[in-house]
């Protein structure tokens, strides 16, 4: 049963009271998954929650990652840069563990005058996935795992070397990976675990399972956690997709299972073959048969693309397989409850919400269509030239984005049409650049 708006707002009061809250941080992810917003008094957010919400620029959707604002259709000089409301989702109030006194409130992003959803909010983009689903009778679970580097102020790796899973060299991050595992369950964000990864000062963090608005709320707020501390430790941290040339790139990994009526429907056997589920085999289909057009959402910049490499525990091909890092999608069948798909597609410095909707949007297509599944990988997926490759560069992950008409038709013609300019920006941006290899490269000789 909803809670109904007086009964939120009295709630909220509570917990404002009880925790000495003075600042509520009002937030929402914009398209490049950056968490931005207002901080607000606490005296001064429930009387504004109860009103409307707080005014911002809806230009905060369409900027590129540095803020540097260019014109799309969705917000330009014509229209005059208007604003939308940020209004907050008070079930997702929480004080916040890292900093006294504060509190953290999720925000979702509305049109003037209507109050209707916005096209380019990534939080009503996901939900329009779930919404979907529940009329079909399912509900997603969903996890993510994500890799990071840990560096010192020059951005060089915290550490050299390369000493994966090792709980000696770990040992060297413990003050901050420590602190930060804390806070984070203080916050109420599962961490099941970390390690180190296949990189220099690389680490990997398992979030808990959830409800999917749920994880994609935690996983931004991850992202924010782990670079507000890291500064505080003296270091610095990244999600860039590839930082370091010759090193490992960092991976946003998803995991997902289906219920029914609170049941796995992954685990059901229906058949007697390799997925012994019907219902996980055309979600697994659904996953492959978009996975062209979704990468440009997993590999949202230029460089996430390095990370695309043979060897590389990245996949490289529309591939799927059982326990198998080589693959697209990853399949783990027989484990009961945790019976789940991997979606491998998806550098560190993705939107979460953009991912998880796309993924929920295709695999749903799986099952509403019934699409068959391609035959399985079974040894090195990255040597089998007969798989259909993925978009090895951001420009032809455009033109793959771009030529599909169904994410266009389930993301919604809005964000489709302006994420393709966003994206078709960046690439110009990255074309005009010389870089220092072309320089020392050619300068002489040409």
């Amino acid at each position: 049963m909803a809670i109904s708006t007086d009964d939120a707002l009295a709630s909220a009061r509570a917990m404002i009271e009880e925790h000495g809250i003075h600042t509520v941080e009002c937030g929402f992810a914009d398209t490049w998954g950056h968490l931005r917003g207002k901080r607000v008094p606490a005296s001064h957010f429930l009387r504004a929650v109860a009103h409307k919400g707080y005014a911002m620029a809806d230009a905060a959707f369409i900027w590129d990652i540095r803020c540097e604002i260019f014109d799309t259709p969705f917000s330009n000089p014509e229209i005059g840069y208007g604003d939308m409301l940020i209004k907050p989702d008070l079930a997702t109030l929480r004080p916040i563990t890292w900093r006294e006194g504060t509190a953290l409130v999720m925000c979702d992003c509305l049109g003037e005058p209507g109050h209707e959803p916005i096209g380019m909010d990534p939080r009503s983009i996901l939900r329009n996935q779930i919404d979907r689903l529940a009329g079909l009778g399912y509900e997603p679970v969903v996890a993510t795992e994500l890799e990071f580097y840990l560096c010192n102020p020059d951005w060089t790796p915290a550490y050299d070397g390369i000493q994966c899973y090792s709980l000696t060299k770990g040992a060297e991050l413990e003050p901050v990976m420590s602190d930060i595992r804390r806070r984070l369950e203080e916050y109420g964000i599962v961490v099941e675990a970390s390690n180190t990864e296949y990189g220099p000062a690389q680490i990997e963090v398992n979030l808990g399972h959830g409800q999917a608005m749920q994880v994609a709320d935690d996983t931004v707020v991850f992202k924010n956690v782990v670079k507000e501390l890291a500064r505080q430790h003296g270091l610095r941290a990244t999600f860039m997709g590839k930082p370091f040339a010759g090193a490992s790139g960092n991976g946003m990994h998803l995991h997902l299972s289906l219920l029914q009526d609170g049941a796995n429907l992954f685990a059901r056997r229906t058949d007697d073959g390799d997925l012994q589920s019907d219902t996980m085999r055309r979600w697994a289909a659904g996953l492959l048969a978009h996975a062209p057009g979704m990468t440009l959402i997993g590999c949202p910049t230029v460089n996430a693309y390095k990370r695309v490499e043979a060897y590389s525990f990245a996949p490289t091909n529309v591939s799927w397989g059982l326990d198998n890092r080589g693959v697209c999608v990853r399949c783990l069948p027989g484990s009961g409850s945790s019976t789940r798909i991997e979606y491998r597609g998806g550098a560190a410095d993705a939107n979460p919400y953009l991912l998880m909707a796309a993924m929920l949007a295709a695999g749903t297509d799986g099952l509403e269509r019934g699409i068959d599944l391609p035959p399985m990988v079974t040894g090195d997926a990255y040597a089998d030239t007969t798989i259909t490759p993925l978009p090895r560069t951001h420009a032809a992950a455009i033109e793959a984005f771009a030529e599909s008409a169904f994410l266009r038709e389930r993301l919604g013609e809005v964000f489709h049409t302006n994420y393709l300019v966003m994206a078709r920006h960046e690439s110009a941006l990255f074309d005009a650049v010389i870089t220092d290899w072309e320089f020392e490269r050619y300068r002489e000789h040409a």
